[in-house]
C-alpha cells in the first residue's frame, strides 16, 4: 500500500524546516508526496473597489509563477528517488487544505516560531487546519533542524479520543521507529472511555506491530504536562511527538494555557498532531 502525503509550501521557492521534514517522512514511508502552494487573495484587497482589477491580475501572476515551479519540484523529488505532483490553489489555505486532506494519509505544515500569521495559538492557519482536516497533520516548527524524523518517536498518550486519532495516524511511522516511548499520562477515570479497542496502549500498539515501551507521567507533572514532556523529548532525542491536539477547547486553552498551546509554542521538535 503506498502511503500518500500533501506538504503545504508557504513560500517559493519550496524551502524550510516543513519541506525537509516531508522529504523526510516520505524518503522513510517510500510515500509519494505531493505539494500545495495556495495563491490567496486577502480580504482587504475589495476595501478599495477600484483595485481589484489590478488585484485580480496580481493574483493571476501569482498563479502563473506558481505553477511555473512545477519542474523544479519533480527534480527536487527526483534527487530523493521520491514522486509526486506540484498543485497551485487559488483561494483560502485552510479550506482548500481540509479539503484535500481527505484524499491523503497526513499533511505536512511549517509552524512559524514567531506569532505572525498565525496568532493567536488556536485560530492561526495551522491550527485551523488542524481541527478542519480529517487526518493527522505533522506540525514542523520552523527552528525544527529536522536531522532525522522517526527514528525516536516519543507518544504523548492521555486516552483522549485526540491522542487516539494521533496515534492512529502515526501507525506506519511507529513500525519503522527505532524507538517508540510511550509517556502515559492518562488518569484512572479515563480508563472508561476506549478510546482505543485496547485500553493498554502498549498492548494495542503491540498488536499492530509496534514494541513501545512506556514511562507514567508523574504526578507533579499532570497538570502541566508541555514542559515534562518537552524535555523528555530532549533528554532522550526524540525526533517527533505524536499528540492529540485541544483536548479541550481553543478558546480555554488560550485563557488557561495547555499543552498543545505550550508545545505549539514552545516546541522545536515535529510534532505529529490529530483533532
Amino acid at each position: 500500500m503506498t502511503h500518500e502525503l500533501l506538504v503545504h509550501i508557504g513560500r517559493l521557492p519550496p524551502q524550510g524546516a516543513g519541506l525537509r521534514a516531508a522529504l523526510a517522512m516520505a524518503s522513510r514511508l517510500g510515500a509519494r508526496l505531493d505539494a500545495l502552494h495556495v495563491v490567496d487573495l486577502p480580504a482587504a484587497a475589495f476595501t478599495v473597489p477600484e483595485a481589484v482589477p489590478m488585484q485580480l491580475d496580481a493574483v493571476r501572476q501569482r498563479s502563473t509563477d506558481a505553477r511555473a515551479v512545477a519542474g523544479d519540484w519533480a527534480t527536487l523529488l527526483a534527487s530523493h528517488n521520491l514522486h509526486g505532483n506540484w498543485r497551485v490553489g487559488n483561494g483560502d489555505t485552510v479550506t482548500l487544505l481540509a479539503h484535500a486532506s481527505a484524499g491523503y494519509d497526513l499533511i505536512v505544515m511549517e509552524r512559524s516560531s514567531t506569532m505572525r500569521g498565525d496568532a493567536p495559538v488556536g485560530f492561526g492557519v495551522v491550527s485551523r487546519t488542524v481541527f478542519a482536516s480529517s487526518r493527522g497533520v505533522l506540525v514542523v516548527p520552523e527552528a525544527s533542524p529536522v536531522a532525522t524524523l522517526g527514528e525516536h518517536v516519543l507518544v504523548a498518550w492521555s486516552g483522549s479520543r485526540e491522542s487516539a486519532l494521533a496515534v492512529r495516524s502515526s501507525l506506519p511511522l511507529l513500525r519503522k521507529a527505532t524507538k517508540v516511548t510511550v509517556i502515559d499520562g492518562s488518569r484512572d477515570e479515563d480508563i472508561g472511555t476506549c478510546a482505543l479497542p485496547d485500553t493498554d496502549i502498549c498492548g494495542w500498539l503491540d498488536t499492530h506491530g509496534v514494541k513501545a515501551e512506556v514511562r507514567r507521567l508523574d504526578e507533579a507533572a499532570l497538570a502541566a504536562p508541555g514542559p515534562a514532556l518537552l524535555d523528555i523529548a530532549h533528554a532522550g532525542q526524540a525526533d517527533l511527538i505524536v499528540m492529540g491536539a485541544w483536548g479541550r477547547s481553543r478558546l480555554s486553552e488560550m485563557v488557561l494555557g495547555g499543552t498543545t498551546r505550550f508545545l505549539f509554542m514552545q516546541s522545536d521538535v515535529p510534532m505529529l498532531v490529530a483533532h
